[in-house]
């Protein structure tokens, strides 16, 4: 570790920590968690660490199993502020809720039963397809005000239309926890006493209902607070989240804020210095690392559609640098810019993953189950065989509605080891998607009859969601038959493909090569910005983020399609760049 680093893992009250990309705060994060495991060890006492992703979850779990002890598990719970509040405060009190007051079910986005709610609400209010994802993107104010893209009455409407059927989405689990915490002091005063210390990682995405639920358990003064953040990546405010809110909750339980991590162990200098020219720090970004023994420059074309800049000039330099697919990404502002993309990269037999690169749509009934099944029938590694048991969980759950937790069982476990039996075999005989597909959604539905799982009519349900996804192959004119069924296999684990990913989503990830496209001003900064300086300086937020995923090559991408669109303002920051 470097001195700042252990500077701050060996600071013992309240802190917030200031740390730049690439900075090594998931060490930092497993060895403060270790360091407080030394006090709580010795009480009955935990350490809670709430992380952005269920990602971020596992990598820390995975090191803390690496360096700590094997008694160490019954004294930290790491997840992410969902997961967070809904062991801790839902799940425990939920009763005391009068809507959900019976039990509830959740709803992640992927949940057909969530998509059809979200095609009831858009034919209500005749909102185009394009909207859709804005439903997953809302939250709420403190006050249960709508934070959304979306008017008022229609997400209303759709929370309104849960919370009639039982469901609860992910924004609503963190409403009603808040609620819970502020009706009733005993559950935070319960939750101060279980936590000793609460360490909080991408604290500049914590929106402001966030904020207030670790303020009321601070109000009891027996939780200590390790955050780590960096206001310069603060790019969720549509969530809920402002820079701000660092400062303020700092302030709020006496954090100590002059600890800092400048050292970049991710990017090379090249790439450091395209990053301090868009926002300067102060103390500036420092290269650490293996990476720093790159110099390749920054890459600046405008052609005249995207797709010639990805075919002519950034699939080349990949070959010529010797960076695998797998290490490479594309970043677009959003999606739509994203998905010509994915399908001319299909449609060219380059591995891809993202926005068009399927040829069916994901939330096909069986889509994911039958991915992940294709992943571990090749993969054959225990990680694959967790995430098929959550597919197979997720999949009964939505065709019933009932959570069947014996399929994490032994008896589920023999149960699973029976379909990837008969999959296997399908394989061998079957190597088009088309047989297969049927072929296996007709065993596992016979599998989970048998056990008692599913009844004689689901069945129906399966095969008729495995024929869908084949006329979904059909509709972009593939022949299923000639589609090679490993190819399903990638999507649940793209680590051999080019991974397309708006700017949002790439937070918290890296590669070793990053091309950026669609940097227009109507993109980026995006035209609802416009005359809005807040808004314009989290876009230039937003831009460094993407910046900062590359580890050796950067690549800027405008074309002349956008005529009416010239390239983005921001891009005249780097101009020294490209003389």
């Amino acid at each position: 570790m470097t001195d700042e680093q252990k500077k701050a893992v060996n600071f013992n009250s309240n802190a917030l920590i200031e740390a730049c990309p690439g900075s090594g705060k998931t060490r930092t994060i497993t060895a403060k968690i270790l360091k407080c495991l030394e006090e709580v060890k010795k009480s009955s006492r935990k350490v809670a660490c709430i992380t952005y992703t269920n990602a971020a979850v596992h990598e820390i779990e995975y090191r803390l199993r690496m360096y700590g002890t094997s008694d160490n598990e019954d004294y930290y719970e790491v997840s992410t502020i969902h997961t967070f509040c809904l062991n801790n405060i839902l799940r425990r009190f939920y009763w005391r809720i009068p809507e959900y007051n019976t039990g509830f079910t959740i709803l992640s986005p992927e949940d057909e039963r969530y998509q059809e709610i979200v095609e009831l609400i858009c034919d209500r209010y005749n909102l185009e397809y394009r909207n859709r994802e804005a439903f997953e993107l809302s939250n709420r104010e403190p006050d249960g005000t709508p934070i959304s893209s979306l008017a008022p009455e229609v997400i209303n409407d759709f929370w309104r239309n849960l919370k009639n059927n039982h469901f609860i989405d992910f924004t609503n689990i963190i409403y009603y926890s808040y609620v819970l915490i502020l009706k009733y002091p005993s559950i935070a005063h319960g939750l101060s006493c279980r936590f000793a210390w609460m360490l909080v990682d991408e604290f500049q995405d914590t929106s402001s209902l966030q904020v207030e639920i670790m303020k009321i358990i601070a109000s009891c003064n027996r939780t200590r607070f390790f955050l780590v953040g960096d206001p310069y990546q603060s790019i969720f405010s549509f969530a809920g989240a402002r820079p701000s809110l660092m400062k303020e909750f700092a302030e709020c339980i006496g954090a100590k804020q002059s600890l800092s991590l400048n050292g970049n162990f991710r990017s090379s200098p090249e790439i450091i210095k395209n990053a301090e020219l868009l926002i300067p720090r102060l103390p500036p970004m420092i290269a650490k690392g293996k990476s720093m023994s790159f110099s390749d420059k920054a890459i600046y074309k405008h052609t005249s559609t995207t797709v010639e800049a990805i075919d002519n000039y950034y699939l080349p330099s990949l070959n010529r640098l010797n960076i695998e697919y797998g290490e490479a990404a594309i970043l677009a502002p959003s999606w739509y810019s994203l998905f010509p993309i994915g399908r001319h990269l299909r449609e060219h037999n380059i591995p891809v993953h993202g926005p068009g690169s399927r040829p069916y749509r994901k939330n096909r009934l069986i889509a994911r189950f039958a991915e992940s099944m294709c992943a571990y029938i090749d993969g054959k590694r225990i990680q694959d065989l967790k995430v098929l048991e959550r597919e197979l969980f997720m999949l009964v759950q939505n065709i019933t509605g009932e959570s069947q937790y014996e399929i994490f069982s032994y008896k589920g476990r023999v149960m699973l080891f029976r379909m990837i039996s008969s999959a296997q075999t399908f394989r061998q005989k079957m190597p088009g998607v088309s047989a297969w597909l049927e072929g296996v959604a007709e065993s596992i539905s016979e599998v989970l009859i048998d056990s008692g799982l599913l009844g004689e009519k689901d069945k129906d349900v399966m095969l008729s969601s495995a024929t869908d996804i084949i006329e979904d192959i059909k509709g972009n004119d593939i022949d299923p038959i000639k589609f090679p069924v490993v190819q399903l296999g990638m999507f649940a684990v793209p680590d051999k493909s080019i991974k397309l990913l708006t700017m949002h989503r790439a937070k918290g990830r890296e590669f070793d090569a990053v091309a950026i496209i669609d940097i227009h001003d109507s993109s980026l900064p995006h035209w609802r910005t416009h005359g809005n300086q807040i808004g314009i300086d989290e876009q230039l937020r937003l831009f460094y983020v993407a910046v900062t995923r590359a580890r050796r090559l950067v690549m800027y991408v405008t074309d002349s399609g956008k005529a009416k669109n010239k390239p983005s303002r921001f891009l005249s920051k780097l101009a020294i760049l490209f003389p």
